[in-house]
């Protein structure tokens, strides 16, 4: 196997697609990138309210963030045939954080809503790793964090 391909959440090229107000994560990889599209941005637009992974664990946004993979994940099976594969994802994201995800929000009229970090992995990452493991594709996970963070 030669060096590795890393597979990198959508906003840690792009940091538009983040909510507003948001750090930029700090991606300090080098090498050929996969950017993933942002499951987020798309399925809510840009002008979204933050969220809780709670909030998004629902069957429609876990169907539809498989459907939005599905392109890439070809990418990356025919990649891992020859290279190392590396998922990078974003701390504390209810979509695609890897070791860090939020939990808290409980709905209701919009205002200032407390929320936490707490272990785990985001929607979009969890059915990433579901699906590359059923094509038995092997990876290493990673997550950056936000500059600040």
């Amino acid at each position: 196997m030669e060096g590795y391909v890393y597979v990198i959440s959508h906003c840690l090229l792009n940091p538009l697609v983040r909510v507003r107000g948001l750090g930029q994560p700090e991606l300090s990889h080098k090498g050929p990138l996969i950017q993933l599209p942002c499951p987020e941005a798309i399925y809510m637009g840009l002008d979204r309210w933050a969220v809780t992974r709670n909030q998004l664990d629902i069957p429609e946004y876990r169907r539809f963030c498989r459907e939005l993979m599905r392109s890439s994940l070809d990418a990356v099976e025919m990649l891992s045939r020859h290279y190392r594969i590396a998922v990078v994802g974003v701390a504390g994201s209810p979509s695609c954080g890897v070791f860090t995800t939020t939990m808290g929000y409980t709905g209701g009229r919009v205002r200032e809503s407390e929320h936490e970090e707490i272990s785990g992995m985001g929607i979009f990452m969890e059915e990433l790793r579901r699906a590359m493991a059923e094509r038995g594709i092997d990876a290493e996970w990673c997550e950056a964090r936000s500059r600040g963070d």
